[in-house]
């Protein structure tokens, strides 16, 4: 009578497993949340990298790209002004985007220029200038974003991420002879080829 019933047995050695299955999910989520802390972490740090300007510009980078792929524009490979690379974006052989870049020893810009296809005028411009504290680039001392909209008359400027200045533009026509000069070579380029 000494013998125990093999009831018991079995959930003995069912208890035995459960407590290993019970240490190895504690070692799993510790480990798991080990992961989860350090992916944590890193985005913190990654996102306290950047400025407070960039999700301001990629916001307005993101707009004028999603113009592209509605029109459904056509990229074009040209620089006409050498000091100037530039991406051209055409919709029915009319240039519909320009983005010009800019670099210097000390200063960086990025200029996006929207086009109306019917009147060839201006409609948005956005342009991104970064200043370094020195040449060799390691701190920004200004970041700053100009918005001119032609279609509303205004122009903002941010800088360090808020909107600093809002101003109603007198004249709702761009009037600069360098992108006209630079839209005209690159769309009889364009339809030349």
């Amino acid at each position: 009578m000494n013998k125990k019933p093999t009831i018991n047995k079995g959930f003995a050695i069912l208890g035995r497993n459960c407590k290993v299955q019970w240490y190895f999910l504690c070692y799993c989520k510790k480990t798991m949340l080990k992961q989860i802390f350090i992916i944590i972490i890193s985005i913190f740090t990654l996102l306290s990298c950047s400025s407070p300007n960039d999700r301001i510009y990629t916001k307005f980078e993101n707009d004028l790209k999603d113009s592209i792929k509605i029109n459904n524009a056509k990229k074009f490979e040209y620089t006409d002004f050498i000091l100037h690379p530039q991406k051209s974006y055409f919709v029915n052989s009319k240039l519909k985007l320009l983005i010009l870049q800019g670099s210097g020893e000390m200063c960086d810009s990025e200029s996006y220029y929207l086009f109306d296809s019917k009147s060839d005028s201006i409609l948005f411009v956005v342009t991104r200038t970064e200043c370094f504290e020195s040449p060799d680039r390691w701190r920004k001392e200004t970041d700053t974003i100009y918005v001119t909209n032609f279609k509303n008359a205004t122009e903002e400027k941010y800088a360090n991420g808020v909107l600093v200045k809002n101003t109603k533009i007198k004249n709702d026509d761009y009037t600069n002879d360098i992108i006209f000069e630079i839209k005209i070579n690159t769309e009889n380029k364009y339809n030349s080829r």
